[in-house]
């Protein structure tokens, strides 16, 4: 079996590049909203995020576009670096890539210790603002702008499918062409009326004892029975990070943990569905509170599987080649 955090010797041709320059560096208008009824009424303190522009040299526009959503980590040190790497191999694909930094603006670091330090929802107000940017530029092909996030940025790159989420932000049909989403969570889940039906590749570790894979894969089957082509890819070995080079490698004692909970919403209703594996529990907002903080736990293992990530970077690069119909 492989073990978790395997870092090879010899970094193979196939890993992405380090250091490369963002090409443009760009402030996104967004919001910070102060609770998710002020998301929906685009309601919060505005803020000017921070995004690096990657452009394929020499490429004719319009060009496709991915937005990519850092986790908790942020954009400091090594979380950093997985996003640099990432843009720079969609560059290299002739994609663009917006990198967008939601905490520096607002003065967060990270929030892998403490998840409530910045509510999910300023993400999906930066997502989609990095949509709506994107969107207005010429240079881009609105028909092919789609997102890639990674653990907490994962959940934006899958919830941003759900209409009444995109519905707040457009009344038209501007949507992300595409959703791909590495370790994303599904230990806190949502269910809305609508989807925008958009192709959807869910990557993961099936030993991520930080966001586990079982969760995740039944909120994918939810995406794809409400319309959306869903590719579901789970890891033999693979932790959480898999693919990041150069990170943290092994048991961190410090992450916030939410592996062990479990809460599904009703989106549209703000009901809850099912908490702690009971079926429409009775509850309130301090209920809910109260569980999330007895469901926490510490501590996670971490880091790099060459395998998996070669092997993701070709599944990614196949996904593209097919719905957004780059060069192979």
């Amino acid at each position: 079996m492989k073990r978790c955090g395997y870092v090879a010797a010899v970094i193979a041709a196939i890993l992405l590049s380090i250091g490369a320059a963002a090409q443009e560096r760009v402030a996104v208008p967004s919001f910070t909203p102060p609770m998710p009824l002020a998301f929906f009424h685009h309601a919060g303190a505005r803020v000017m995020v921070i995004g690096d522009l990657y452009l394929p040299k020499g490429a004719a526009g319009p060009l496709p576009a991915m937005v990519v959503m850092h986790g908790a980590g942020g954009m400091i040190g090594a979380s950093g670096q997985q996003m640099r790497d990432w843009a720079t191999v969609l560059q290299g694909w002739g994609v663009a890539a917006l990198v967008i930094d939601g905490f520096g603006p607002r003065g967060v670091s990270e929030t892998y210790s403490d998840d409530d330090r910045l509510p999910l929802w300023d993400d999906f107000a930066d997502g989609l603002e990095a949509l709506k940017f994107l969107a207005a530029d010429p240079r881009f092909d609105r028909s092919r702008i789609g997102i890639i996030g990674f653990s907490r940025g994962a959940r934006v790159a899958t919830d941003t499918a759900l209409e009444t989420i995109r519905k707040s932000v457009f009344r038209d049909g501007t949507k992300f062409a595409v959703h791909i989403a590495f370790y994303a969570s599904g230990n806190s889940q949502f269910r809305d009326r609508a989807t925008d039906g958009s192709p959807m590749l869910w990557l993961h570790g099936e030993a991520d004892n930080y966001v586990p894979v079982r969760p995740a894969q039944e909120y994918a089957d939810w995406f794809r029975s409400m319309g959306n082509p869903v590719t579901f890819v789970a890891y033999p070995g693979a932790c959480h990070n898999f693919d990041a080079v150069g990170g943290f490698v092994g048991y961190s004692g410090a992450v916030q943990n939410a592996g062990h909970c479990d809460i599904v919403f009703d989106l549209p209703t703000g009901t809850i569905l099912r908490m702690d594996h009971k079926p429409n529990p009775p509850n309130d907002a301090a209920g809910v509170r109260a569980y999330r903080q007895s469901c926490m736990t510490r501590g996670a293992n971490m880091g790099e599987d060459r395998t998996a990530r070669a092997a993701a970077i070709a599944q990614v690069h196949a996904f593209l080649m097919q719905h957004f119909h780059i060069a192979g």
